[in-house]
């Protein structure tokens, strides 16, 4: 009996110094890598403010405007933004249900401020480097 009792205090001492690490290491890396801002500065945006630091106040600020300003179902391409990176990605995420396409009806221009696209002119501006192209007919 005085033996299994002794190996739960031992096990339970050697689980609260394991708990004890582990949870030193967790905020270790956290104050480290300064996720505890990210974490405060989140925990007080709303969803669309959250979403926003996440993505980027400009490059959000562009999606919306976008989203607001294609036609229901458009297709678009981009212009300014690198073909595979994670801005591509979170754009789909934002702009669907426009589809995004090779040969599309709209091009959006991001951080460039003078892309001239053969067959293509202004259907709106944000401002001179963030506008929407249109395919002329």
């Amino acid at each position: 009996m005085a033996g299994g009792a002794l190996r739960k205090k031992a096990f339970a001492v050697i689980f609260g110094i394991w708990m004890a690490l582990w949870a030193f290491f967790i905020a270790r890396e956290l104050f480290r890598k300064g996720y505890f801002y990210d974490y405060r500065v989140l925990s007080q945006r709303s969803l669309d403010g959250k979403r926003s630091y996440v993505t980027g106040d400009r490059f959000y600020e562009f999606l919306m405007f976008c989203n607001k300003g294609l036609p229901q179902g458009a297709a678009f391409s981009f212009a300014g933004v690198e073909k595979d990176s994670i801005d591509i990605r979170r754009a789909a995420y934002y702009l669907y249900p426009h589809l995004q396409g090779l040969e599309s009806e709209f091009v959006l221009v991001y951080d460039e401020p003078n892309v001239n696209r053969t067959g293509y002119g202004v259907y709106a501006k944000l401002d001179e480097q963030r506008y929407i192209l249109k395919r002329r007919r």
